[in-house]
């Protein structure tokens, strides 16, 4: 006689499952159970011993494990369309630096409700993206309490973070912005203090070299991130392609020159990881620096994304936006095209194609998106792929649209998912069992509200910081690049 079914919180059916697990199994019709927060089964639906609380048909639909946003800024969801302002970007130096005047002028009028108001508007915007945990770096120090705000959206989203608490005092930093490596660690452990969770994990941040006066601040930050159990990001970016280095007396790569000062003793998220020069690859490696790529800035350099050198290495990197100052669009299947066309652009500009198996393709872009992602964030332990005992976070994908069909008899569907998705292909989201996200929009949130929220704040920042006269003029009565605004 057939056992009972196990009764389970929520059950779903009839999906093609992608595990992303050790074996890369994909369960064509396949089921996934969830009970008590975690995965309690998964397996072709032959096999299913479940009943739930809750059963979801997925028939004809994808079930991904959570995706995470590796590399992001969350409050400047603010400078969204900026990047048409600037363009064309010739000189990305000169950029950053002009950058941040506008930067600092907003962010000083950022208290922790104004950041609290704008992050929620781009975690809305991440959820109905399809991800389910987001990394942080925050740098504008000029108010304190702006990582709270910030921060404190991100714990009452429902989504993972992992979250830095950047210490800055480079002179290109207005003076209420810097601090000294001990005092910037005091804030961070306060900041874990208050939102340090299963879900969220605070670390310290180096936002790069060029942001602290005295290198020898990394050692300090470093050395006392150790002795408080604390991580350590940096933003592993040197727009001026070792320029800047020698420039400091120093005439190796950015890898090296972190390691001289202590960074890669242990395993440390590693931002971006641009212009690494052939032999920091293997630093990396051998280090466990946990590196997450962002494929839009490497089309505003032409360098394009060597994936084929970390993965021969083997390093998985994870993907991520940037924030929307540098990717409007924060879609992963957008940025996983991104990194694909990365990929091709550096070989052909080099011109020294990989080998076969090391050409990005749909497949090793969901598992830099889920595996990559939780492993780069530190929650490869809990996420990032559907295994029994791991964190109920999957996201359902519906390709039944217009923008994602025909698929081939199905035999295309993971192709289109990645060179074809977008957030309308997003159904559900769950993590650690919760659903976040149904039918394409928020369960927890009133998404009207949360965008006029948004563009009140903007207004009231922009008033009060004189910004205006920064903005495109399109507006009645003005001409702007030969259209006449009536």
């Amino acid at each position: 006689m057939d056992a009972a079914p196990r009764t389970v919180d929520t059950l779903i059916r009839n999906a093609t499952v992608v595990t992303v697990d050790a074996g890369r199994r994909v369960f064509t019709n396949g089921f996934v159970a969830f009970d008590g927060g975690l995965i309690a089964g998964v397996g072709p639906m032959a096999e299913c011993g479940f009943a739930g609380r809750e059963t979801i048909d997925a028939r004809g639909r994808i079930l991904l494990p959570g995706i995470a946003n590796a590399h992001n800024h969350l409050v400047q969801v603010a400078f969204r369309g900026y990047n048409d302002d600037r363009w064309p970007v010739l000189d990305i130096p000169a950029a950053v630096v002009a950058l941040l005047r506008q930067l600092h002028a907003f962010t000083a009028r950022m208290d922790e409700e104004r950041s609290y108001i704008l992050t929620r508007l781009h975690l809305l915007d991440l959820l109905k993206s399809g991800y389910t945990a987001t990394h942080d770096e925050h740098f504008t120090n000029i108010r304190k309490d702006s990582a709270q705000g910030s921060w404190q959206a991100v714990a009452d989203s429902g989504m993972r973070g992992f979250l830095c608490r950047c210490i800055v005092n480079a002179d290109r930093i207005p003076e209420a912005g810097r601090e000294t490596a001990e005092a910037g660690l005091v804030e961070a452990e306060r900041l874990r203090a208050r939102f340090a969770s299963d879900r969220i994990e605070i670390a310290a941040g180096v936002l790069n070299f060029q942001f602290l006066n005295d290198p020898e601040d990394m050692r300090r930050i470093v050395d006392g991130a150790d002795a408080i159990g604390m991580r350590v990001d940096v933003d592993m970016t040197d727009n001026s392609r070792g320029a800047a280095l020698r420039a400091r007396g120093f005439e190796g790569g950015q890898v090296e020159y972190y390691q001289r000062f202590g960074l890669l003793d242990r395993p440390i998220y590693a931002g971006k990881a641009v212009s690494v020069l052939p032999h920091e690859y293997g630093l990396l490696a051998e280090h466990d620096a946990r590196v997450a790529l962002v494929p839009m800035l490497r089309f505003f350099d032409g360098t394009g994304l060597r994936i084929h050198d970390f993965v021969r290495h083997g390093i998985l990197p994870a993907i991520g936006t940037d924030a929307p100052l540098v990717s409007d669009c924060q879609s992963p299947f957008e940025v996983m095209r991104q990194a694909i066309l990365a990929q091709n652009l550096a070989v052909k500009r080099e011109r020294d194609p990989p080998e076969q198996a090391l050409w990005a393709t749909a497949e090793t872009m969901i598992e830099m998106a889920t595996l990559g992602g939780a492993r780069t964030l530190f929650m490869e332990d809990r996420t990032g792929t559907i295994e029994v005992g791991k964190a109920a976070d999957c996201v359902i994908v519906d390709l039944d649209h217009a923008t994602t069909q025909p698929t081939g008899l199905g035999r295309r569907a993971i192709g289109a998912l990645v060179w074809a998705g977008s957030s309308v292909n997003v159904d559900t989201v769950f993590v650690g069992g919760r659903k976040l996200l149904e039918k394409g929009r928020s369960v927890t949130l009133d998404e009207q509200k949360v965008r006029e929220d948004a563009r009140r704040v903007m207004a009231e920042i922009i008033a009060e910081a004189g910004l205006e006269s920064a903005l495109p003029p399109r507006v009645a009565g003005s001409s702007f690049r030969g259209w006449q605004y009536l």
